[in-house]
């Protein structure tokens, strides 16, 4: 037997996505779709859900925490994100990327799942703010070490520059997280 087949079908699988019943994003030009290499693809398949599952623990602060700072704290980290997710959405598009989630049910470092998400419905008090706080911290954390891969390694301009603002507000965010 082969041993190096499971291996490989973790390859086939992380790259290959899953299924989807999303629209397609309208297609790219070529010139447009060559500007952007393989690590600029991935890291907008993976930053795109992160932060949008990132803000949907985020909001749920308002009804679920007693406490004032973890409410401010979440505001604060909710807002600049929303903005940013503007910019990556956009940018996921312009390189002719679907809308779907290829991650979806993967478990990945700083990624709040679904069961994360079901998790943080069903808390109230410090249970919920502890929880929020270390999922934001650990997706600030993983953004920061993202970003930097895409700074070093991507080809389109645009998006390392994007990589940059996203860097520098993941590690502001973290250092607010930090002093909750």
């Amino acid at each position: 037997m082969n041993r190096r087949f499971p291996g490989v079908a973790v390859v086939v699988l992380c790259l290959g996505g899953c299924a989807t019943t999303a629209a397609p994003a309208p297609p790219a030009s070529p010139a447009t779709q060559a500007a952007f290499n393989p690590t600029d693809v991935a890291w907008l398949q993976l930053v795109v859900p992160m932060t949008e599952n990132a803000l949907a623990a985020a909001r749920l602060a308002p009804q679920h925490t007693a406490s004032p700072a973890i409410r401010s704290a979440a505001d604060a980290f909710a807002g600049p994100q929303e903005r940013l997710l503007v910019h990556l959405r956009a940018t996921r598009d312009r390189a002719g990327l679907p809308a779907s989630d290829v991650h979806s049910g993967h478990r990945m470092p700083g990624m709040v799942t679904p069961a994360d998400l079901v998790a943080l419905r069903t808390e109230r008090g410090s249970a919920f703010d502890r929880r929020l706080v270390a999922l934001l911290r650990a997706h600030a954390a993983q953004l920061v070490v993202l970003a930097g891969g895409e700074q070093n390694s991507g080809a389109d301009a645009g998006t390392r520059e994007l990589a940059g603002a996203v860097g520098a507000e993941v590690t502001h965010a973290g250092e607010l997280l930090a002093k909750v």
